[in-house]
């Protein structure tokens, strides 16, 4: 029988710290948390294929801190690094957080020490770019009883951005659930938009001249071409060889060419609305070389390679 997003969590909540004590492998809450709650928030955020929801309950053994995270594909499909939506369970199981955090993994094995310091910097400018409101929402660290000073789950206490606490006991009615989801979805595809924006020092020569919501359509539509983990499945399937103009950059220039090519996406910038993005490396995508990539954005082609390869490419 299917229960809701409030069922899962209260079930989550009431019951982790007695199942933390029993055996991890094959346990029903770890199962649960793997796959009912990502379930229930994929009903929430509805047909889309931007968002990756995964959740953990550890690896070989309990987590202190288990978590659900909601990650945008064109920002990261890992919780070790970008920034995302993630519900964390406090470790003394008083109750659990929905938060827009940072992957701290990666921050860590970068700064060491100093992460926590780089952390709050970090959230403090998100905070003061997105602004939130919302009556129930905490700017800032939060509090996740952590035992271990450096563990993943007080890093998080020090990533987080905008968060909302849900005490044991207290869990709101699933409406109110669904409700404050969607608000951090939002939020979430907020921040996502406004890293997007150039500030004006960087701007690359396509995005010259373009108003202000062109220039950060363009600039989502990059994020997702330059998204690494996408671009070498689009690659590994369609390989090396330009689409439209024929460039073998490994036959031109020996090894040093071996293996590269551009993956462009064949959504254009206008369609880019939200949830519906497109991430399937064979109907989504093509590979162009360089200069076919920049100069298939200059024209009305983006989207129909063999179309653009008619009208520009000189045999």
């Amino acid at each position: 029988m299917s229960v809701n997003l409030k069922e899962s969590i209260v079930l989550l909540v009431e019951t982790y710290l007695v199942e933390k004590t029993k055996y991890f492998t094959g346990n029903d809450l770890a199962n649960h948390i793997r796959n009912a709650i990502p379930d229930n928030v994929r009903e929430i955020l509805g047909e889309n294929d931007r968002y990756y929801v995964k959740g953990s309950a550890g690896q070989s053994d309990w987590a202190n801190v288990p978590w659900v995270s909601i990650l945008d594909r064109t920002v990261t499909t890992s919780p070790q690094n970008g920034f995302y939506l993630v519900y964390l369970l406090r470790e003394d199981g008083a109750g659990l957080y929905l938060s827009l955090n940072q992957g701290v993994t990666n921050l860590k094995e970068k700064y060491g020490r100093s992460v926590t310091d780089v952390l709050r910097v970090r959230a403090a400018d998100f905070i003061a770019q997105l602004k939130f409101q919302h009556k129930d929402s905490i700017a800032g660290p939060i509090d996740l009883a952590s035992s271990k000073k450096g563990s993943l789950g007080d890093l998080y206490q020090h990533g987080a951005i905008y968060s909302i606490y849900y005490e044991k006991g207290k869990i709101p009615d699933n409406s109110q659930l669904e409700y404050d989801l969607v608000s951090f979805v939002d939020l979430y595809l907020k921040m996502v938009v406004n890293q997007s924006v150039s500030d004006g020092s960087n701007v690359e020569e396509d995005e010259a001249g373009l108003d202000v919501e062109d220039g950060t359509k363009l600039r989502e539509h990059k994020r997702i071409e330059r998204n690494q983990t996408l671009a070498k499945k689009v690659k590994k399937l369609q390989g090396y060889k330009c689409s439209a103009c024929g460039f073998d950059f490994e036959q031109k220039y020996g090894e040093i060419g071996k293996g590269f090519i551009e993956a462009h996406h064949l959504t254009p910038v206008y369609k880019i609305k939200g949830k519906k993005v497109g991430f399937d490396p064979l109907k989504d995508f093509s590979v162009l070389c360089s200069n076919c990539h920049r100069m298939i954005h200059k024209t009305q082609f983006i989207d129909k390679v063999e179309e653009f390869k008619a009208h520009y490419v000189i045999e």
